[in-house]
């Protein structure tokens, strides 16, 4: 068997140089600069042209998709090896101690070195530890019997569409084995259910407020709402008093309030502290708005219980529902708020939400829902990653887990989350000042080589 961690040495320099550029791409979506070639926008198409251009530099067979995937391949037959990992990232906003969240910045020594930018950890690194990976097996000869496809997509954090239309558009072959590296080590063998495309809305008069406008993302805590108001002196004095994590801001004739949160993934929004949900507290007290003082109330239950939309499962543990962007204009009467809610295999999902939209007073539309995803923690992909990973890490007793994230895996057949985050070490992912250890980020290296290989041989069992 290979020494892989000897095998991947070399191109320790090379993949800490690459990630300093790849966060530098701002990969966020964006609607204005969406044309053809570029689905989500420009800069997101220049991240996944920075991996066309290393795979073209190292060899790789590449093929850009249309700008929804960048995927790179090597190996001439056998079954295929696939990698699915994404270029893009969530908004970085939020408190960063560094001048630019796209600028990595690394601080500490030794084993406390990190690298804080966003995308570091989601999924940037992990997706540069993979391509090296692959290099350093394409360089060493081992690519032996099977093909490897690493494809990076470009819209993972609003639906996985790029991953959808290298598919079911493209007609991609799907890979025999293959894993995502954008979640935690050991590995996801189960994922919750989820919805798409899924808000609260109402028509509703809210005066005297004249708007409201908060959140980044569907699938993040919303951590900052802007509430603009007519200028009112008791307001802001009810607001000091409240001891209101935000501000005030005086324009000519109206005000601008701030309330702050802090943002967490919506697989764990028990971790954040939504600030849209303290902002309709504290406006429906003042106000003496009914409406929003309810809503506000059934919000703050992330698991849903106090509406009956709450499940408990032995796999998942409880259901959660987030609350990421919020608007409201006065000339519309029209309050919007999207949902993010994730549920384990025994729960009724459609029920629950009729139950959270009964409970709010508003109505629920709901795009679609993505099912839960089981892989048997007996079958070959499973066995065989733990058995890699054991072999790369020497710790024998930790066990594949289930989770409410949802990955790649839903998308790619014959997928599982592995890695990228050692227990510890999550990264902060969706976080100010995210951010991956570099001994975590070589190490990934050694281990996606190990298990690339070991499931390349497996496949041709």
């Amino acid at each position: 068997m290979a020494n892989y961690k000897k095998l991947a040495k070399p191109y320790h320099d090379k993949a800490i140089n690459a990630l300093k550029v790849f966060v530098s791409k701002k990969s966020v979506y964006d609607k204005g600069s969406v044309e053809e070639g570029a689905p989500y926008g420009k800069g997101v198409k220049s991240a996944l042209d920075y991996i066309a251009k290393l795979g073209k530099d190292y060899g790789f067979k590449v093929d850009t998709c249309d700008g929804y995937v960048t995927e790179l391949s090597v190996g001439e037959e056998g079954p295929i090896i696939g990698v699915y990992a994404h270029g893009d990232v969530v908004p970085a906003t939020g408190k960063w101690s560094t001048k630019d969240p796209f600028q990595a910045e690394i601080v500490g020594e030794g084993k406390e070195a990190k690298m804080i930018a966003r995308g570091t950890s989601d999924d940037k690194g992990p997706a540069l530890a993979s391509l090296y990976a692959i290099k350093a097996l394409k360089d060493n000869g081992l690519i032996k019997g099977y093909r490897v496809r690493l494809c990076v997509g470009g819209d993972e954090e609003r639906g996985s569409s790029c991953l959808k239309y290298y598919f079911d558009t493209l007609k991609k072959e799907p890979c025999a084995l293959g894993f995502t590296p954008d979640a935690d080590f050991p590995l996801i063998y189960a994922e919750k259910g989820m919805v798409k495309g899924t808000y609260l809305k109402k028509n509703v008069d809210l005066s005297p407020i004249i708007a409201m406008d908060g959140g980044s993302v569907p699938n993040a805590v919303n951590d900052k709402l802007m509430v603009t108001l007519p200028l009112d002196e008791g307001f802001i004095k009810a607001f000091a008093e409240a001891k209101i994590d935000g501000e005030i801001r005086k324009e000519t004739g109206f005000m601008i309030a701030l309330f702050r949160g802090k943002t967490a993934h919506a697989s764990t929004p028990e971790l954040g502290d939504n600030a849209a949900i303290k902002a309709f507290g504290f406006l429906g007290a003042y106000y003496k708005n009914d409406f929003l003082v309810n809503l506000a109330k059934v919000l703050s239950d992330c698991h849903g219980d106090s509406f009956g939309g709450g499940k408990e499962s032995k796999v998942f543990g409880q259901s959660t529902f987030s609350y990421g962007i919020v608007s409201y204009e006065s000339a519309k009467h029209e309050i919007k708020i999207s949902v993010d809610y994730r549920y384990g295999e025994n729960a009724q999902p459609k029920e629950a939400l009729d139950a959270l939209g009964k409970a709010a007073n508003m109505k629920v539309e709901c795009a679609g829902l993505v099912e839960p995803l089981f892989n048997d923690p007996k079958s070959t992909l499973v066995s065989t990653l733990m058995k890699s990973y054991r072999h790369s890490t020497h710790k024998f007793f930790d066990k594949p887990m289930a989770i409410g994230g949802g990955t790649y895996a839903k998308e790619a057949k014959n997928c599982v989350a592995y890695g990228s985050a050692f227990k510890g070490h999550p990264g902060d992912i969706h976080s100010p000042d995210e951010y991956i250890y570099i001994e975590d980020y070589l190490k990934q290296i050694a281990i996606y080589a190990d298990a690339i290989d070991a499931l390349g041989k497996a496949a041709q069992k």
